[in-house]
């Protein structure tokens, strides 16, 4: 019964996927090393891999890993019509991205990026996004620090939108970049500069990307430079608000269709619950203003 279904109303897409109830959940109750499929010895707990880092060249599905993907046994996506991937950011048992090293940042951010551009050379003509959910209240089911690579058979509305508005000329307000003294700046470093955007999708936003104007982000800036805004990002999200669960994804071009986009990362600290009126009109009340939200974060 899996598949793709369209709404005759809408027009909107949705996704059957009823194996998505039977994951695995060890957000309440922790997990053990020893048990977590993630964890690096417990390679025979996923199915077999499809990229990996080997510093030693060890064979597949083995240890001696230091970001391994696997297809997801539980996809939102049947195989047939998509692509639904793990990336398992280390083989290190860290349940918070914060807690990773820069170089384990940096290797994890550059696996994402492989990943992504294998999806968009799917004869498929598939749409490749990445994201990462970190917490119950984030949708994470298996604590152990994870991203998300998926291939779309279709188009997502909302980022098609963002296409449209850079293609369209709108770009100073998808990726309104910020300098130190305005009231939305976060911080800065290596070319790069995250801060609050205007209007964002939820409350808790952070936003980052390169101050100079490029369509993907393995386009002119290091992952190492990357890893090292996002984790200070990651850190003052955690002593500003504390939050229990973050979301985050990257929006950025698709390969052949650059239409003036400036790639940007969002990071959203999970301060606040969907109810009916975000889930039933689509309209975001937003409980903090981004100027309040910004001046948290510099503390």
């Amino acid at each position: 019964m899996s598949g793709v279904r369209r709404d005759p109303l809408t027009g909107r897409r949705i996704l059957i996927a009823p194996s998505r109830a039977s994951r695995p959940h060890d957000v309440h109750d922790a997990m053990p090393r020893v048990d977590c499929p993630f964890c690096e010895g417990c390679e025979e707990a996923t199915p077999p891999e499809t990229d990996a880092v080997r510093p030693g060249g060890e064979p597949p599905d083995s240890p001696g890993w230091t970001v391994r993907v696997v297809p997801n046994k539980f996809p939102v996506i049947d195989p047939a019509d998509g692509v639904h991937e793990v990336a398992v950011n280390t083989p290190r048992h860290v349940t918070d991205l914060v807690e990773l090293r820069t170089d384990e940042m940096a290797s994890a951010l550059a696996m994402w990026a492989r990943r992504l551009a294998v999806i968009a050379e799917d004869r498929r003509d598939l749409y490749p996004f990445c994201f990462l959910n970190q917490g119950a209240a984030a949708g994470a089911s298996l604590q152990h620090t994870h991203a998300q690579i998926v291939g779309l058979p279709f188009a997502p509305p909302r980022l098609v939108a963002r296409e449209k508005a850079f293609a369209d000329g709108a770009n100073p307000v998808v990726v309104d970049m910020v300098d130190v003294d305005h009231p939305r700046f976060v911080t800065a470093a290596d070319g790069l500069v995250a801060w609050v955007p205007e209007v964002p999708p939820l409350t808790g936003t952070v936003r980052i990307a390169a101050r100079e104007r490029a369509p993907s982000w393995d386009a002119g800036s290091e992952f190492g430079a990357i890893a090292g805004i996002l984790l200070e990002v990651l850190a003052r999200i955690d002593h500003a608000f504390d939050a229990p669960a973050i979301n985050l994804w990257l929006n950025q071009a698709r390969p052949g269709s650059d239409g003036g986009y400036h790639w940007h990362l969002d990071v959203i600290s999970r301060l606040g619950t969907l109810a009916g009126l975000e889930l039933g009109t689509g309209v975001i009340a937003v409980a903090m203003s981004p100027e309040a939200a910004a001046e948290r974060l510099r503390l």
